[in-house]
């Protein structure tokens, strides 16, 4: 059994060791993958992470912006990390400005706090995942912390990776995903 600080470690660096061609293929694979096959029936608010673009995260701006055209009335939120650790939720639109905090991630400077209870779906980073939904992120506790706070969500998370058969350490406070997108396929749970 390998722990999850060196699945971690070991699938940070893979993603970092993507080159530029196969890390835009992938992200462009994973947009199609969404919109083909998530279905939004129901859903009219989407909360998502930003990438952090020196971690190559997944360009959640370019599913942000597909989604957007093909269903021009939904609404998208993101975060904002206070300095507690909890989340603060913003809605953001085509004219929300954005300034990069010390971690790298994009947050809204201009945009109006949100209500949890409106978001129908959550988008959730994460650095590799198994295919029973659990996931290992960047192991602050962050999205873990938000997601128990709205159970009503469906749970997506978004990767550039295939999936590990299991990962052994799950700690009773790890929510669990429903979903997992891939540039190579949908994985539901």
């Amino acid at each position: 059994m390998v722990d999850k600080q060196v699945l971690r470690k070991v699938y940070l660096e893979k993603r970092l060791f993507l080159s530029k061609d196969e890390f835009l293929s992938r992200n462009e694979s994973l947009v199609v993958t969404f919109n083909k096959n998530v279905s939004l029936a129901g859903v009219s608010c989407i909360h998502l992470f930003l990438p952090i673009e020196r971690k190559k995260e997944v360009d959640t701006w370019s599913l942000m912006n597909h989604t957007r055209k093909a269903h021009p009335d939904m609404r998208f939120m993101t975060s904002r990390t206070l300095p507690d650790g909890q989340l603060a939720h913003y809605e953001i639109n085509a004219n929300t400005q954005f300034k990069t905090n010390k971690w790298g991630i994009p947050e809204p400077v201009d945009a109006v706090m949100a209500d949890p209870d409106e978001i129908d779906m959550v988008l959730i980073p994460l650095v590799t995942f198994d295919k029973n939904g659990h996931r290992i992120g960047y192991g602050k506790g962050y999205y873990d912390r938000f997601l128990v706070k709205t159970p009503h969500v469906k749970k997506v998370g978004l990767t550039l990776a295939p999936p590990l058969d299991i990962i052994d350490y799950t700690d009773q406070h790890d929510i669990q995903m429903d979903a997992c997108v891939s540039p190579f396929k949908l994985y539901e749970f």
